[in-house]
């Protein structure tokens, strides 16, 4: 018996996995209705069960407690009736299973109590649960994760609940009670209450007692729980000594929904690795938290902003990728050396910092490489066998990377080596040798000699690379979008002579064939973060980077028709350098090497003259020449800067496209160049985005939590899902005038 899906990863017949975006519609938001009068304990994990039951749209019609024909009689439960929980040591609240992992979870227990001794059924087998991210063996009764280390989830049979909350009874107890109730009331007519006596307590037609409490039945459908705790039996004495009815916890049989096939989470259509920075040695498993929160804030916000988009049957799904964990890299040797003075703060140093160094040392570089390249291949070839359908279906992968993390997947993705760059600096400096040594005969010749052993050695090095590079390549997927937060990658990239070559496109930092789109996004107070865009056009520094929309703006401007702003100062030095061009004198063409003189020193020449200037003495010389030479640099600067400035205002504004009279061709080519000039000085996407400070928030306090607060910022959930699903970027442009913050 089999009781995967195709959402499971297990193969199925077509009959068995079709889900259309009809059976989606159908899902958990539209199955149940809003739970404000019932209190169902939820804890505050991310998943679908919660999202199902607490986040449904108000306009949801309220159903029957009964899909099918409501009982006249006692009879055993049906798969429907009953429900499945979860929860683990932490939480008091027993969640509830959404009702397409309840069904199959019961399935798999009834079919394992009637095959006990046949051995029909792999008592091996898991079911996968919420959302694909956990599974659940029966036997045990307990939940486990599939792609991360955590503590395992207790699971329970909820088949007798307390009425308020629907907190099922522990399982020994429920066993016990059903036990009861159909030995004595199977296949009697179903009493929803008994006739309430003129005074006094209901007459108790069975009772079955516990060490902490017993159960009353005073009908076929009416039974109490009555703690058996001293407290509660002095309130109970002194309710019937004033003639009022006994007082418990009323007891449900069979949960108030029933579970349905059709209440499941969309397929996964995009597939997104959330790798870690620094500080995972210091705090073992603060990627998963950081993961669950960004999954949960991502799944709000399509709740919340989109809420038809479930429709489509598609949804992102958020790996944690752990790669420090597993490392030793020196064992103790570092913590050997530290001294024990302040040693907290030290621990924490090493804990966290210190994998930058542990980074660019050549003893480990590759071993954390290797780390996290196969724990990715780990997690894909994983993902992939659980959902055989996520390939065949043209699933896309992107790639989540904070802090330190970024650099380690861009190494990763491009092949980068230190071994090839030393060899390029080695050749580049022979070649400069051999350029200087061209008069000298026999510098000549040991620089040849150099070069010959350097090209023997080329050839080991190149066959290295290559199957660097081959390994590199065993990524398994191509990267759709790679978003990089917090992320000092640029400044690696600088270190490593990274410059600007004057394309505008993203190829210089990494080409579009391993990774489409590539986002740079950061807290304007995070230390640790830099802009990317004036590696590839230095112009950019002084453009600021775009803002990231507040998910509830009214109106989103889609990033692509933003235009660019300069910082105020630039923008200043712009009408300033303007002014000072409109007031000085045209050059004479006819003035020789003096043309190359400033206006100012030119009008003091005019003013003191030739002869005037000759016998001011040596010291008066000094000092024109020092004054030369200073306003010499400062205008060469002032005219690099102008053009770098008007060059970014020009292309700011419209192009004037209509010529006129015998200016007509003059325009023309003014136009060709204008567009050719933007090509070449204009990104073809915009690259960094920046977080918008709050109103009243501290920078010099912003500078200690900026870095982590990404996971849970509603703006940066926003902006992955609305890039993760392109579609959803016009209607975020179009539908969200009434929307609340």
């Amino acid at each position: 018996m089999d009781f995967h899906s195709i959402a499971d990863g297990v193969a199925m017949n077509s009959s068995q996995s079709s889900y259309s975006a009809s059976s989606a519609s159908s899902g958990s938001d539209k199955l149940y209705p809003p739970l404000e009068n019932i209190c169902i304990g939820s804890d505050e994990e991310e998943d679908f069960d919660s999202i199902a039951l607490n986040e449904s749209p108000s306009h949801s019609p309220r159903l029957k407690r009964y899909l099918f024909p409501q009982k006249e009689f006692v009879e055993d439960l049906r798969p429907e009736e009953v429900r499945w929980f979860y929860k683990n040591e932490k939480n008091k609240k027993w969640s509830a299973f959404i009702g397409y992992d309840s069904l199959r979870i019961e399935c798999r227990y009834r079919a394992l109590g009637l095959n006990d001794e046949s051995g029909d059924i792999d008592l091996n087998d898991k079911i996968l649960v919420r959302g694909g991210l956990y599974e659940v063996d029966v036997l045990k009764y307990l939940c486990t994760p599939v792609y991360w280390t955590e503590d395992d989830l207790s699971i329970c049979r909820g088949i007798w609940f307390e009425e308020g909350n629907w907190q099922p009874l522990p399982h020994s107890f429920s066993i016990q009670i059903e036990v009861e109730h159909m030995a004595k009331f199977k296949g009697e007519k179903l009493i929803d209450s008994a006739p309430d006596p003129p005074k006094g307590s209901k007459p108790v037609i069975h009772n079955i007692k516990f060490k902490d409490f017993h159960v009353d039945w005073n009908a076929t459908d009416e039974i109490y729980k009555y703690n058996e705790s001293v407290s509660s039996k002095l309130m109970r004495n002194v309710r019937q000594s004033l003639g009022w009815q006994k007082s418990g916890t009323r007891l449900r049989r069979g949960y108030c929904f029933e579970a349905v096939m059709d209440d499941k989470p969309p397929d996964i259509c995009h597939l997104v690795f959330v790798i870690h920075g620094i500080g995972q040695k210091m705090d073992t498993g603060s990627i998963v938290r950081c993961t669950k929160d960004l999954r949960q804030c991502v799944k709000y916000m399509s709740a919340k902003m989109f809420p038809e988009f479930d429709q489509t049957n598609k949804r992102a799904e958020f790996l944690p990728v752990q790669w420090r964990s597993s490392l030793k890299l020196d064992g103790d040797i570092v913590e050997s050396v530290t001294p024990h003075k302040m040693k907290g703060v030290r621990n924490i140093l090493n804990s966290s910092a210190l994998d930058i160094l542990y980074y660019t040392s050549p003893l480990y570089r590759s071993e954390i490489t290797n780390s996290l390249k196969s724990e990715i291949v780990r997690l894909y070839n994983t993902f992939c066998t659980r959902h055989p359908y996520f390939e065949p279906s043209n699933g896309k992968v992107s790639i989540i990377a904070h802090s330190l993390g970024s650099v380690l997947i861009y190494d990763i993705m491009t092949g980068w080596n230190p071994v090839h760059s030393y060899d390029e600096l080695m050749t580049s400096v022979l070649t400069e040798e051999e350029k200087f040594a061209s008069g000298d005969e026999e510098l000549l010749s040991d620089v040849t000699q150099a070069r010959e052993k350097v090209q023997e050695l080329d050839g080991l090095i190149k066959s290295i690379r290559d199957r660097q590079r081959q390994s590199v390549k065993s990524l398994p997927f191509t990267v759709e979008n790679f978003f990089a937060i917090g992320s000092p990658l640029s400044v690696f990239l600088a270190l490593r002579g990274v410059r600007p070559q004057g394309s505008g496109t993203q190829d210089i930092i990494v080409p579009s064939s391993l990774c489409k789109r590539l986002f740079n996004i950061f807290h304007p107070s995070d230390p640790v973060a830099y802009r990317l865009e004036p590696l590839i056009l230095k112009h950019y520094s002084t453009i600021m980077p775009l803002h990231i929309h507040h998910f509830s703006a009214p109106k989103k401007e889609p990033y692509s028709k933003i235009p660019r702003k300069a910082y105020a100062a630039f923008t200043g030095a712009i009408d300033e350098l303007r002014k000072e061009k409109d007031k000085s004198p045209v050059k004479d063409e006819d003035s020789g090497s003096e043309g190359e003189a400033t206006n100012s020193e030119r009008s003091s020449k005019d003013e003191n003259g030739a002869d005037s200037t000759c016998a001011s003495g040596k010291s008066q010389s000094k000092f024109s020449l020092s004054g030369w030479l200073n306003n010499r640099k400062k205008k060469e600067v002032a005219e690099k800067l102008s053009a770098e400035l008007q060059m970014m205002n020009t292309m700011g504004k419209p192009v004037d496209e209509k010529p006129s009279g015998d200016g007509a061709y003059t325009n023309l080519e003014d136009l060709d160049k204008t567009a050719m000039l933007r090509q070449l000085f204009q990104l073809e996407y915009r690259l960094d985005f920046q977080l918008r400070e709050q109103r009243m928030e501290n920078s010099y306090l912003s500078v200690l939590t900026s870095h982590t607060s990404y996971w849970t910022n509603k703006d940066v959930a926003f902006f992955l899902l609305s890039h993760l699903h392109p579609q959803l970027q016009d209607e975020a442009c179009s539908n969200h005038d009434g929307a609340e913050h």
